[in-house]
């Protein structure tokens, strides 16, 4: 017969307890097996001569599980070389999407854009959040909690009542960012979406909305948006009359009994940032309000003629592109074997009925403009033009993206960060408020 001696009693500390709750299911299944080679568990042997096999019981230190809470950084910044070179850079070249063709311009980041902010007075229309706001932080953690279970499930954008939580703490960095025109201290009041439709039509709203990249292996209709636009100008579908809906006792000018509307858009990043503290691609350019928001930037109107004659990507540009990506050949192939052809302008969902009609408003180059981006920022999205750049190069023998990547510390994790793509989420926002100087 086998027996086992009874161990210790003394108490565990908690690497030990550990260790002995990983290895117990070994040391019963070893002595299991050493007890069967020599014929105590119900043998052919023991069986003949009917003598039931003793029951074995294994004893050891009672192993306790011990539950530490480790909090996970957000993918943004989870890798310890994002931001991390972010003082050595304030500005960087980006093509801008204009009209006829991209424009290579000074993109301000970091302690630049917080300059071309404070020298253009615009600090009333965007505001830059620091990566380790707490509040920021909170609503990053919400966003990953629920990007699947409500994001995705919702087809990547939805009604502000879906996601109350994810609003409730973008309405906190709103109050911080804009006290003014946001924090009921100084009389502001912020409502969560936009209101494009009404509560009938709650399945066409965008109050929030999940972009991913058009290579990206899961499809989705939202892509960083590579054409400059405000978004009362956007394709996206508004009900007959929204503005009186969605901005009640609206005032004009000198009425002292009328409210004051701004929307806003809170826009974060999900994947990790590069080591200069931006998305790896398609970062989200914002123009800087003309004389502090007096006057309105130069625009023409494209038509749909405007976009006959677009020219397509190549076969070898989406050659080389699967090449360096080979998950980005799925939406390819994916929309090779469907049934469904469409134009460009009917695969929206929810667009505007009226969009292609009355014409789309597209801004003008001019050298006067100034650029910021950010991938944690609060921005209004009625005043100020924004869409998605590309980074470029400071000169044909540089490539900064490539010298991020392989000044590193970890360079193989720098390159598979950077092949992903922009992933971001924004939340749309109304803030009501008295006119400057009425409370």
């Amino acid at each position: 017969h086998a027996s086992t001696q009874p161990s210790s009693t003394t108490a565990l500390d908690t690497m030990s307890a550990l260790g002995a709750f990983a290895s117990a299911p070994t040391a019963a299944l070893g002595a299991r097996s050493r007890i069967s080679r020599r014929g105590a568990l119900g043998t052919n042997d023991a069986k003949t001569v009917g003598i039931r096999p003793p029951t074995v019981r294994i004893r050891g230190p009672r192993a306790q599980a011990v539950s530490t809470a480790v909090e996970l950084l957000p993918p943004a910044i989870a890798n310890p070389d994002s931001c991390s070179r972010a003082k050595e850079f304030t500005v960087r070249k980006g093509a801008v999407p204009y009209k006829d063709e991209a424009v290579d311009c000074d993109i301000f980041v970091n302690d630049g854009a917080r300059e071309a902010i404070r020298a253009n007075g615009a600090e009333r229309f965007v505001h830059l959040i620091e990566p380790n706001n707490p509040k920021l932080l909170k609503l990053l953690k919400i966003m990953e909690d629920g990007w699947d279970r409500i994001g995705v499930r919702a087809k990547n954008a939805g009604h502000h009542s879906l996601w109350p939580e994810a609003f409730e703490a973008g309405k906190a960095l709103l109050e911080e960012a804009f006290p003014e025109e946001c924090d009921p201290k100084y009389g502001g009041e912020v409502l969560a979406g936009v209101a494009f439709v009404g509560d009938d039509m709650k399945d066409r709203a965008i109050d929030f909305m999940q972009r991913r990249p058009k290579t990206d292996f899961t499809m989705s209709k939202y892509n960083p948006l590579g054409r400059l636009h405000r978004d009362p100008d956007a394709i996206d579908y508004k009900q007959p009359g929204w503005m009186e809906a969605a901005m009640p006792g609206s005032g004009a000018p000198g009425d002292e009994d009328g409210y004051s509307y701004r929307y806003y858009n809170v826009w974060l990043a999900r994947t990790p940032l590069d080591p200069s503290g931006q998305v790896w691609e398609n970062p989200l350019c914002l123009l800087l309000p003309k004389e502090k928001g007096a006057r309105e930037w130069t625009y023409e109107i494209r038509t749909p003629e405007d976009n006959e004659g677009a020219t397509e990507e190549t076969l070898g540009e989406k050659a080389g592109r699967i090449a360096k990506n080979p998950l980005s050949a799925a939406p390819i192939i994916m929309k090779a074997f469907s049934f469904k052809k469409t134009r460009k302008e009917d695969q929206f969902e929810f667009q505007d009925e009226n969009y292609m009609k009355r014409g789309s408003p597209e801004l003008v180059p001019d050298d006067t403009h100034v650029w910021v981006t950010h991938p944690f920022v609060c921005f209004d999205s009625f005043d100020m033009w924004h869409g998605a750049a590309k980074w470029s190069s400071d000169s044909a023998k540089s490539d900064v993206k490539a010298e991020l990547c392989n000044g590193a510390k970890d360079v193989m994790r720098a390159r598979q960060d950077a092949s992903k793509g922009r992933v971001s989420m924004e939340l749309r926002f109304r803030a009501r408020c008295k006119p400057a100087g009425v409370r």
